[in-house]
Parts: C-alpha cells; sequence; structure tokens
C-alpha cells in the first residue's frame, strides 16, 4: 500500500511538471531563413540569405522582409522590430517599432500551448502609415539557447478577421 501511495504522489508531482511549458523568449535576434509555404500541391520557396521578400499584403515591416537584414528582440513581455542604429554593445539601440513610450506588449495565447507544444504568440502594433491597429499572432516552432523558429504571420485590423499567410521564420540570437 505505501508502495502505491508512493508512487501516486511521484506520478501527480511529474504531471505539474511535464504539463508546464517554458518560453523564454529573450534577446536581439536577426532573420537568418525565411520559407514561404504555398500549400499542399506547391513547392514550398526559400528565401536566401541576402534576399528580399515582399508583399503588398503584408503590414509594415512583414511586407519587406531581408533574409540577415530583418532584426527583432524580445525581452519577457515586449517585442522591438527593425533595427535602424545597429550599436554592437546594445547601449543606444533605436528600433523603429516598439521603443519606449510606445512599447508593443506580446503575450502567450491562453490555451494554444502544452508539455509538447510552445505555443503562440500575439501582439498588436501600428504600422507606419497606418490608421489602425494590426494584430499579430506567430506560433512559436522552438526556443532554443541561440535561435527561434516562428511561424504563421496571422495578420488582421483589430476587430477584422484578415487574410493568413504562412511564414517559417528563423532567427539567430546576435545579443542581449
Amino acid at each position: 500500500m505505501r508502495m502505491f501511495l508512493f508512487f501516486t504522489i511521484f506520478l501527480i508531482g511529474c504531471e505539474k511538471f511535464v504539463m508546464e511549458s517554458s518560453l523564454t523568449l529573450s534577446g536581439k535576434y536577426v532573420l537568418s531563413k525565411l520559407v514561404l509555404v504555398e500549400g499542399s500541391t506547391l513547392k514550398d520557396s526559400v528565401i536566401q540569405s541576402g534576399q528580399l521578400f515582399t508583399s503588398s499584403d503584408l503590414p509594415d515591416p512583414f511586407d519587406s522582409l531581408k533574409v540577415n537584414d530583418f532584426f527583432i528582440h524580445f525581452d519577457y513581455s515586449t517585442i522591438r522590430m527593425v533595427w535602424y542604429n545597429k550599436n554592437q554593445t546594445g547601449q543606444g539601440d533605436r528600433w523603429e517599432y516598439g521603443e519606449s513610450p510606445y512599447e508593443i506588449y506580446y503575450y502567450r495565447v491562453p490555451w494554444s500551448y502544452d508539455a509538447y507544444n510552445l505555443g503562440k504568440i500575439q501582439f498588436d502594433y501600428k504600422p507606419k502609415d497606418k490608421s489602425s491597429y494590426r494584430r499579430v499572432i506567430l506560433q512559436v516552432d522552438s526556443d532554443l539557447l541561440e535561435s527561434i523558429q516562428l511561424s504563421g504571420l496571422y495578420f488582421s485590423p483589430i476587430g477584422n478577421n484578415g487574410p493568413n499567410y504562412k511564414l517559417v521564420m528563423s532567427f539567430t540570437r546576435i545579443g542581449p
């Protein structure tokens, strides 16, 4: 009986550990690979280093993504995009999107993650030259020590359904 009780307590304790999914998005990243998934019958397109992906249907800055020249920065709750003052020390960095006092807060979409799935992140931001905010939802495919992979890029004006795109974006960590 004691063995059964011990085994049951052990399993219950392990269940909590296994059921939690940790996400540690943190640091400065460069887009190192971009794949455009065009559907089940068409071949996927891989955008090579230095090449530019453009789409007039996507909001800025996602309408023009250049591999190895598109940068994002995550901290524990905010995202910054389009690094334009590239100070290698990290001091004095300037970002087109997400700088104070216009922070862009992201959050994990509830019920999109479990022990086996890192889930989705969502954020709202106002693209330049637009009058309304856009909501972006990205699936977190992997979150490794020096890289992350995000896919999806579902976006729409707030309160409206918008087009869906399937981009697989691999980012390599370049700084804190």
